[in-house]
């Protein structure tokens, strides 16, 4: 006999939606996985726009037990909706400037949301399509989409901040139209959420001071047990000491300067910089003439392209020294805790990170499995690295420190029991709800 409707509907539905690739947002992948093994259905909304993206997508598709929509307006695959939505975008910011060049009213709601992201119109209308008990928002332009499936469906919606987007502003004077806009959303939405997330205590703390919303729970950008190797690798007593950064981007202000001046600065020791991810335009050049001027030895930086998200902690475990060199160039930079520090303690690399507000805590914890500095005082972290490297046990005493952390405290395994609970309780509420 086949189970009815009133059986069906015992399994709770959850849809997650972004703007973004799913390779961009590991936050997001981590909740659908986590979602789908504790047995709801999980539905995930995302694009695709960029070739290199849409191959590390794959990756994680392949491995996904969650059903995914992808919305696709790169120029190849969609020739049509790329054309269309750039020139919407530009015409409504165009319009935007001129109606509104200060606040925002309700009315001008459809003309900024399509002025602040290409394909909200699209995405807004394949999100709709979909029935579930919870929406949730990663990345601000998700957080208007999912709040009108929401109110389509009787539903909830939730939002994760993985930054505080008013701390990323420039000229706090004369905010941009995109500055704006994010002000306008977050103050119309933010305290319609049900819950809302963030990835560090400073960003909740940030959120909770400037709006009303509900009390932000903390989710750590850790990750799981399972990405990192079987066995950590035991330091080697002699060769080059290798320093690991990597990102989406290699590029500007993100303190790569740091790290080539103590190369300069440690000249004539074996040491090596290794960098992963996508240079920003012009940048490598930058960054190697600086690297000359400081007298960098030719191979000792040493280049990788992007690896799939799932990748990251082996990768990183290849390595000794993983640096986290947020250079704090804004209130988001300084409350926020690089996910590269949760990367490298999993990994079992002895940990750099800078001393910003938000990494503090986590440093200020893990005693000797890590060292911080002031951005930009590269004598103090010239010191700590000369140290590591003429002393390799210290070296292996801190590594083994940072895989212990990782073990026993600053993993998905663990943090994902906090995120279920969150969960659970919200589903709760959601039942109580008329027609639900």
């Amino acid at each position: 006999m086949s189970p009815g409707p009133a059986r069906l509907r015992l399994v709770k539905t959850v849809c997650l939606t972004t703007p973004a690739h799913l390779s961009a947002n590991p936050r997001l992948v981590k909740e659908a996985d986590t979602l789908a093994e504790a047995g709801y259905r999980v539905e995930v909304y995302a694009c695709q726009y960029l070739d290199w993206a849409t191959e590390a997508d794959e990756t994680v598709l392949a491995k996904a037990r969650w059903r995914a929509h992808l919305l696709r307006w790169s120029a190849d695959s969609r020739p049509v909706l790329f054309w269309k939505s750039r020139i919407r975008q530009h015409l409504c910011r165009w319009l935007l400037d001129r109606r509104r060049p200060d606040g925002l009213a309700e009315a001008d709601e459809p003309l900024a949301l399509r002025a602040y992201d290409r394909v909200i119109p699209e995405l807004t209308e394949a999100v709709s399509g979909c029935e579930a008990d919870l929406y949730v928002a990663h990345n601000l332009a998700a957080l208007p989409v999912v709040a009108a499936a929401a109110r389509r469906r009787g539903a909830r919606f939730a939002f994760d901040a993985e930054d505080f987007l008013p701390g990323m502003r420039g000229d706090a004077a004369r905010p941009s139209a995109s500055e704006r806009i994010t002000d306008y959303v977050e103050r119309r939405y933010l305290p319609q959420c049900v819950y809302v997330t963030a990835a560090s205590p400073g960003i909740a703390k940030a959120y909770r001071e400037r709006y009303a919303v509900p009390e932000p729970t903390v989710l750590l950008n850790v990750f799981p047990l399972s990405h990192r190797p079987e066995a950590r690798r035991p330091t080697r007593a002699d060769g080059p000491m290798t320093l690991y950064w990597f990102s989406q981007t290699i590029g500007a202000s993100r303190g790569l300067e740091d790290a080539v001046r103590v190369l300069g600065a440690l000249r004539g020791m074996p040491i090596e910089l290794h960098l992963r991810g996508n240079w920003q335009p012009g940048y490598r050049d930058e960054l190697y003439r600086l690297a000359a001027f400081e007298g960098v030895r030719a191979g000792q930086i040493v280049e990788y392209p992007p690896a799939a998200p799932d990748e990251l902690v082996r990768l990183a475990s290849e390595f000794d020294v993983g640096l986290a060199l947020e250079p704090g160039r804004d209130e988001n930079n300084r409350i926020a805790i690089s996910n590269k520090l949760f990367t490298y303690l999993l990994a079992g690399n002895a940990v750099v990170a800078t001393d910003t507000s938000g990494q503090r805590e986590v440093l200020a914890k893990i005693g000797g499995a890590g060292f911080s500095y002031p951005p930009g005082d590269v004598a103090a972290l010239a010191g700590q690295l000369r140290s590591w490297h003429d002393d390799r046990a210290s070296l292996e005493r801190a590594r083994l420190a940072a895989w212990d952390w990782g073990t026993r405290r600053f993993n998905w395994d663990l943090e994902s029991e906090r995120y279920l609970a969150l969960v659970h309780e919200t589903m709760a509420a959601c039942s109580d709800l008329p027609g639900r």
